[in-house]
Formats: structure tokens, C-alpha cells, sequence
């Protein structure tokens, strides 16, 4: 029988142990999809350094409504899409019909992540990225706001980047949804 001080250890290992093999699992994984199961012999020798910097650095996953993500998605392709046409007729015409600009743009989201995820989607749409952010962990700052730069500013960016803010919001589960 065992020491009752030493099972608070050995507990701790089996869960850092399982917890290493489900990563390495899931690198395996990601490796066999993206390189089309070749190059093993380079994921082994980068396989120590990946755990280690998981387990140096991890990454706090984020909660997702997962009824909402069909929905997001279907969204974000259907805008990423009209967008990109729209981007490529604007290059077509004899004179580009385009005016760049920039704005700022208040954002309503309470936490800092889905900030940057937001910042980070509206940079991925066609005629717009995010150039400068503010965002509200920063000392002394009441709001968040993006700087975007825009192709043109007669469209209705500031209802796109709502409703992908919308969006965003109905899909990560520690945000309330926007109304």
C-alpha cells in the first residue's frame, strides 16, 4: 500500500500524462492532414518541442454554443465570398472604384479574446483589415475600438462589422449575445 502523501503525486502525473498524449495525439493528427502523411521523421523531432511548449504556454480554449456554429459559418463563408466578388469587380473596372479610408469602429464585446477574434475575422473579409486596436484590457481605456482601413466608404461596413460582431457574440458562450 502506497503512502497517502505520495497519491496526490502520482494522480497529478497520470493526469499531465494523459494530458500529454492527447496532444501528441492531436499534433499527430493536424500533421497527417496537413502534410498528407509525409514528413513523420521531421514531426518527431519537433513533436518534444510542441508539448513542451504546450505545457509552457498553454492556450485556454474557448466555449462555443455549438447549435450556433453552422450558422456563423454559413455567415462567414457567404460574406467572405460576396465580399471577394465584390473586391474582384472593383480590380476589373477600367477605373478602380475604390476610395480607401479609415474609421474606427466601437467594439461591444466584454472580452478581450473575442476581441481579437473579432479583429482577427474582419481582417480575413475582402476590403477591410484591422490596422490599429485598442483594446479594453489596456489601463486607462473606458471602450474598445478598431481601426479598420476600407476599400471604399460609401458601403455599409459598419453594418457588416455589427453583424459579424453579432454573430460572434451568439457563438462564444462567455459573451452575451448582442441584440
Amino acid at each position: 500500500m502506497q503512502p497517502a502523501s505520495s497519491q496526490p503525486a502520482s494522480s497529478a502525473l497520470a493526469s499531465r500524462l494523459q494530458r500529454l498524449t492527447c496532444r501528441a495525439v492531436f499534433y499527430a493528427l493536424l500533421w497527417l492532414v496537413l502534410s498528407s502523411g509525409e514528413g513523420w521523421w521531421f514531426f518527431a523531432m519537433i513533436l518534444p518541442l510542441l508539448l513542451w511548449l504546450s505545457e509552457r504556454w498553454p492556450a485556454p480554449l474557448l466555449r462555443l454554443r455549438w447549435r450556433q456554429l453552422p450558422a456563423f459559418t454559413g455567415y462567414f463563408l457567404l460574406e467572405m465570398w460576396r465580399g471577394g466578388f465584390d473586391v474582384a469587380w472593383r480590380a476589373l473596372q477600367p477605373v478602380p472604384a475604390i476610395a480607401p479610408n479609415w474609421q474606427r469602429y466601437p467594439v461591444r464585446l466584454q472580452q478581450v479574446s473575442a476581441q481579437r477574434i473579432l479583429a482577427c475575422l474582419i481582417s480575413l473579409l475582402p476590403g477591410t483589415t484591422v490596422c490599429r486596436s485598442c483594446l479594453s484590457d489596456e489601463p486607462g481605456v473606458e471602450t474598445a475600438w478598431l481601426e479598420l482601413h476600407l476599400l471604399t466608404d460609401s458601403s455599409d461596413w459598419q453594418q457588416s462589422v455589427a453583424r459579424l460582431e453579432q454573430r460572434l457574440s451568439q457563438l462564444l458562450a462567455a459573451e452575451q449575445p448582442l441584440c
